[in-house]
């Protein structure tokens, strides 16, 4: 008997369905892309748990008949292309004919379609791949699709599926990323009864309808810091929204790139993005919807199953199209009137002083001569584990003898420096950095005894997010409450702040930063480790609350002074900067060119 079967034909389409359709989100966005192909002017979308219970998009294309319903339904059906030949040229988004299928495979599925004046419409209902029920349909122009009971028949897929919150996450953001890059369609979604946006299409061009999308989508703080940008030639265009050298963000998180509408990771244009700021990054990033767009002939999007990724026959030519579309136009913006996206008043731009020590990208003239692509900062994680151990590092390490009285207070340099004698010598004191190094211990002391101190805010702090990251936030919701911070959801895409631990203040500006960054960093709160969940929010909650530029009286100098003595690791701040240095007597003296101290 041979060992080598051919495999059933229920086992191979789940097992082709697992390529296509790895979690809800997956199926909206196969379903969402067949609504476009097929000429949808309005896409209506609802969800229920978390698309686990159901998906229903609902169209308004041209529709199908009844023989072409049935045969979208099978394997390798298309209506797309007609040879291999056809692939250098697809201006639709889908074309491997196993998208629908594959849905249908792993879900209880219904469609009903019917074609422009048709006198009667088709409904078929099936489960796991086969037909079990044909109906008449109401004769209304497009297609509804539901799918229901996802992976119902592949319960090993159904248990790696994420908690509910990250699911709506994912699916929130694949319709976000199918809103900005179609911009003739307008969208609606529902989740669980709940309308999340409507996202109508408004008079004014697509440029107009981009920055209407983008103020929501990304939130009023993120699309108020976006300027416009465009560059068109023969065969290439580049244009969009992307973020002003001052109004960077702390991660990569509204970051969207589209080739030919369609929405890809691309480390390539991310990079691009990237070389374009040239010296004007400051450890930020920015935030985008850029759009290439560019004959079909000349990039492959079949590279990966759900066709996130591309490649591009000339990656030389794209990097320099987008890095340069983005720096003339931050150069024009240096040397004249700018008009911000959304903003009819001419303001002046310049970029921001870079602090000391922070890395960026080198000029194009002085490295790189090779053409090489650059690495982005920041690209292999989006915070290092060290930055925030919170001196476990140094624990090991001789503290040297810096705290020798008699201590005398000298003074402030730029109300950010503290100035003291000691024993002879000169210490100088970061009281930004000190003062955050003091608030983290204070802190995490408190939250490991559970006896933080919680100050309710009399008017509560409102932060608009993108609806994506708000359901992150959320997710974390009961946690972020044993540490303190009571948020709740004050609309669609607004965290309402009603109470801070009481070490802590923030700003409105602040508090929106600190948000967004544990939004995108702290992950599955059941599944990250509690040391690395408190380290985490320490340090990002003392680097926002905490400011230099502070006046400070002689007394609360040297009170912060002996409080930094007893600390765990006097020496360095939460994120590994230091705190202080010491010039001992002979090293002045020597400095001076002196033998010895006076």
């Amino acid at each position: 008997m041979p060992e080598i079967k051919v495999l059933p034909e229920e086992v191979v389409a789940k097992i082709a369905a697992g390529e296509v359709i790895e979690r809800p989100a997956s199926a909206l966005k196969e379903l969402i892309e067949n609504a476009l192909d097929a000429g949808a002017s309005k896409i209506e979308i609802e969800i229920e748990k978390a698309g686990k219970k159901l998906i229903r998009v609902r169209d308004d294309g041209k529709g199908m008949d009844r023989e072409d319903l049935l045969l979208s339904l099978g394997r390798h059906a298309t209506s797309k292309i007609n040879s291999f030949e056809d692939l250098d040229k697809l201006n639709t988004f889908g074309f491997r004919g196993e998208a629908l299928y594959s849905i249908f495979a792993v879900s209880k599925l219904s469609i009903a379609s019917a074609k422009k004046g048709a006198e009667c419409g088709c409904a078929v209902i099936g489960e796991g791949g086969k037909v079990t029920k044909e109906m008449p349909a109401t004769p209304v122009k497009g297609t509804t699709v539901e799918a229901a009971g996802l992976f119902f028949n592949i319960p090993a897929r159904a248990k790696f599926l994420k908690s509910d919150n990250t699911e709506r996450g994912q699916l929130m953001k694949t319709v976000e990323e199918a809103a900005l890059a179609n911009l003739n369609t307008a969208f609606m979604l529902k989740i669980d009864g709940a309308e999340m946006f409507s996202l109508p299409v408004i008079a004014g061009g697509e440029m107009e309808n981009l920055k209407n999308r983008a103020a929501i989508i990304f939130g009023k703080s993120v699309y108020g810091g976006l300027i416009t940008a465009e560059s068109r030639r023969p065969g290439l265009a580049v244009y969009g929204l992307f973020s002003r050298p001052d109004a960077l963000s702390a991660t990569r998180f509204n970051q969207h790139f589209f080739v030919n509408k369609r929405p890809v990771v691309s480390t390539l244009l991310r990079q691009a993005l990237y070389r374009g700021y040239e010296h004007m990054l400051s450890g930020k990033h920015p935030a985008c919807a850029l759009f290439i767009e560019l004959d079909p002939s000349v990039f492959d999007a079949n590279i990966h199953p759900q066709k996130r990724d591309v490649k591009f026959s000339n990656d030389t030519e794209i990097f320099k199209a987008v890095s340069g579309a983005i720096y003339s136009e931050l150069l024009k913006k240096q040397t004249g009137e700018v008009r911000f996206s959304g903003e009819a008043a001419q303001n002046k731009f310049s970029p921001p002083d870079l602090p000391e020590g922070v890395k960026v990208f080198p000029p194009a003239h002085s490295q790189n001569r090779s053409g090489d692509i650059p690495a982005v900062p920041g690209e292999d994680s989006l915070f290092e584990p060290a930055a925030i151990s919170g001196g476990a590092a140094f624990a090991a390490e001789t503290r040297p003898d810096w705290y020798a009285p008699p201590i005398a207070y000298l003074g402030q340099v730029a109300k950010s420096y503290l100035l003291f004698e000691s024993a002879g010598g000169l210490l100088v004191v970061d009281q930004h950095a000190a003062q955050e190094r003091l608030l983290f211990e204070k802190y995490l002391e408190e939250f490991s005894k559970g006896a933080i101190k919680v100050q309710p805010l009399i008017i509560p702090l409102s932060v608009e997010l993108s609806r994506s990251q708000l359901e992150t936030i959320l997710k974390w919701k009961d946690w972020l409450g044993t540490a303190g911070f009571e948020i709740e959801q004050g609309g669609p895409a607004t965290a309402l702040l009603r109470a801070t631990p009481s070490l802590f203040y923030f700003t409105p500006e602040a508090f929106n930063e600190f948000l967004g960054y544990l939004s995108e960093v702290l992950g599955d709160p059941l599944k990250s480790a509690e040391d690395l969940k408190r380290n985490t929010i320490a340090v990002m909650a003392c680097k926002k609350s905490v400011k230099a530029h502070d006046f400070i009286k002689p007394q609360e100098a040297l009170r912060l002074l002996e409080d930094l003595k007893s600390a765990k690791d006097s020496f360095h701040c939460p994120h590994g900067r230091p705190t202080l240095f010491y010039l001992s007597p002979s090293e002045i003296a020597r400095r001076f060119g002196r033998s010895g101290a006076l």
